[in-house]
């Protein structure tokens, strides 16, 4: 039996992301997170208590439990007030310069040219490169009399076209803000990227046959998961810190035992997952509000997303990213024995994915974009 009789799709969605094991103790983020002058002490008088009741291996599992649980205390507070400011939000992701805002806005419009994208484009320094980068693969350079090197944005582009701007921007976007290590949750990379590509084109196609327009929501349904990749680098920097101070309060109180504990512990997963699942749209809505978008209603759809606004009340745009990230979380969740046909027919009902967009969604290929 899955676990979704009492966690909700997106939980049980995250913890498959992180790597959660379902069978073991779930360590919470605490919403009210409290300090104490008490605590330091209350370390040494419980574990007293712990080791005068227990014995042998399962004396060293509790006490390990006892130590990640305390650790985690002081995490929290550490990662609440790293999420609390928007300048470390913002710092914990890939710079996309000041005139990305400008690009995204451009290429929104129905009647954009290359010649209008070519300026904004090539002021977006690693855009530039990444585009150039591309069109220099044998499959663009064949396209050409000389067989040259494309050394020219604007050449670059005649062998794109708008459409296939429009899906790269976002995409390239994203790449570029996926942390380079997430160990000691090394898939975490791999899936997010996964999720997020496959619900951008998810909700492409569900906009297109909805008269809604799909590049944003493409737009919206890739770059809603930038919190979770701005949570697990503050959660991942922030236990580093505290237990780094803990390790040496402890060698310097010449506690073997705690030392050796502490030493023993790695990152939870469990704290990570419900810490995104706490704070991430809210972080990705407040990120993409930063941008001051002026054609584009991203900042609106996401904060509906962060609000869980209930289906009905939601706008167009809204419904359709949440429709796709239903059936992309179910498929994958199906996939990986996390979710069974009953509860996955109920998920995609009540978010209104119907018979017929399931049928048009299961031939699609989720896993890259058409011209690829």
């Amino acid at each position: 039996m899955s676990a979704s009789s009492f966690s909700s799709l997106e939980q049980i969605f995250i913890d498959n992301l992180i790597g959660v094991d379902p069978n073991q103790h779930r360590l919470r983020y605490l919403k009210k997170q409290q300090t104490t002058n008490e605590q330091r002490p209350m370390l040494e008088v419980e574990r007293k208590a712990l080791e005068a009741r227990q014995s042998g291996e399962n004396a060293k599992k509790v006490f390990l439990d006892f130590t990640q649980a305390h650790l985690h205390d002081e995490v929290a507070q550490e990662l609440m007030q790293r999420l609390s400011s928007i300048e470390v939000v913002s710092s914990s992701l890939f710079d996309l310069g000041p005139n990305f805002p400008a690009l995204l806005d451009a290429l929104s419009a129905k009647a954009v040219t290359l010649n209008q994208l070519d300026p904004l484009i090539s002021k977006v320094d690693w855009l530039k490169d990444d585009v150039l980068r591309l069109v220099n693969q044998p499959r663009y350079r064949n396209k050409t009399s000389s067989g040259n090197l494309v050394k020219d944005i604007k050449t670059a582009l005649r062998f794109l076209g708008i459409e296939a701007l429009q899906a790269l921007v976002p995409v390239y976007a994203f790449r570029h803000c996926i942390p380079h290590s997430t160990d000691p949750f090394a898939q975490f990379k791999v899936k997010i990227w996964e999720y997020s590509l496959a619900t951008a084109l998810a909700a492409r196609e569900i906009a297109n046959t909805q008269g809604v327009n799909g590049f944003v929501a493409f737009c919206a349904a890739m770059f809603q998961t930038m919190g979770h990749m701005v949570v697990i680098r503050n959660y991942l920097r922030s236990y580093a810190q505290v237990k780094r101070t803990e390790l040496l309060r402890a060698r310097d109180a010449r506690d073997t035992e705690l030392t050796d504990a502490l030493e023993a512990l790695d990152a939870d997963a469990s704290f990570l997952s419900s810490s995104i699942e706490e704070f991430a749209a809210i972080i990705s809505a407040d990120l993409i509000a930063r941008w001051q978008l002026k054609r584009i209603p991203l900042a609106a759809v996401l904060d509906q997303i962060a609000d869980d606004t209930p289906l009905s009340s939601c706008n167009d745009l809204t419904r359709v990213v949440k429709q796709a990230n239903t059936y992309v979380q179910v498929k994958f969740l199906v996939n990986e024995q996390r979710l069974d046909i009953e509860e996955a027919n109920k998920a995609l009902n009540d978010a209104g994915v119907h018979h017929e967009m399931r049928k048009m969604l299961s031939l699609l290929d989720l896993k890259k974009l058409s011209f690829e």
